[in-house]
């Protein structure tokens, strides 16, 4: 199912530590008009961690969103070839969050701000992904 803007009623907010499998499923038991995101997923959690614990989803969650939270291009490309083969219908670039944890971690605009490289590399992102809807949205915090 496309996640069409006008279809949307409200959008729950990726939230680290809150928007699981089972928060969203009860969202989406609430109505199907919302545009659902998963938690922020490191792409070094999607390359070398428990993948089926990341990236599961119930079928009924559609239409969901991956948001990921890194910096390099190259993960982040390997990290959405990975996740495709879930059937997410978005995935998300965390660009920035108000969040000290992943203020730390160094992803999105956080890493871009210590250099102009890091804004170019962001800018290139994704280029080698699959052919899915992406966005990159930034909350300064």
């Amino acid at each position: 199912m496309p996640l069409n803007p006008g279809d949307w009623r409200f959008t729950v907010a990726p939230m680290l530590d809150w928007t699981d499998r089972h928060c969203r499923y009860f969202h989406r038991l609430l109505t199907s008009r919302a545009r659902l995101y998963t938690e922020m997923v490191t792409t070094g959690a999607i390359i070398h961690g428990d993948r089926d614990r990341l990236l599961g989803f119930s079928q009924p969650e559609h239409p969901v969103a991956l948001q990921l939270g890194g910096s390099d291009p190259a993960d982040l490309a390997e990290s959405v070839r990975i996740a495709s083969a879930y059937g997410y219908d978005e995935y998300n670039l965390n660009c920035g969050c108000p969040s000290e944890r992943v203020q730390k971690g160094s992803f999105g605009a956080s890493d871009a701000r210590a250099s102009d490289r890091g804004r170019l590399r962001q800018g290139d992102a994704g280029r080698d992904g699959q052919a899915r809807d992406g966005e990159a949205p930034h909350r300064g915090g």
